[in-house]
């Protein structure tokens, strides 16, 4: 997942870090995880961009500061301003959600709860 803008990401030791760009893990194969290290190549981790069901509520406050925050053994957690972009015509708009991390959502990029069952590590 590629992210611009105005960010803020929770890394798993409490620290954060304000960001104007980040590429994050979605194939749940990176060494580096949170972040992606380019791992989904050897792992063959495919996703057409299609985006079926949008997961994304659009509540929230007016922040124009994304927060990306990552769970432990599960999905990332956003807050803020979000669009989400795939293919012509593929798009989803909202202030929060949950996406997936472990690569194995059948509704990708958004979790559904898959990580629980194949017993994914995030951290």
């Amino acid at each position: 997942m590629y992210f611009a803008g105005r960010l803020r990401i929770a890394l798993p030791g409490g620290e954060t870090l304000d960001e104007t760009r980040a590429a994050l893990c979605r194939c749940g194969h990176s060494k580096d995880k949170l972040f992606c290290d380019n791992s989904h190549i050897g792992a063959g981790f495919t996703d057409a961009g299609m985006i079926v069901d949008s997961r994304l509520k659009p509540e929230g406050d007016d922040a124009e500061v994304l927060q990306i925050s990552p769970t432990a053994n599960g999905p990332i957690l956003i807050r803020g301003p979000v669009e989400i972009s795939g293919p012509p015509g593929a798009r989803a708009v909202g202030a929060s959600g949950a996406l997936c991390r472990c690569g194995a959502s059948a509704n990708k990029p958004f979790c559904d709860g898959t990580h629980n069952s194949i017993g994914f590590e995030g951290d």
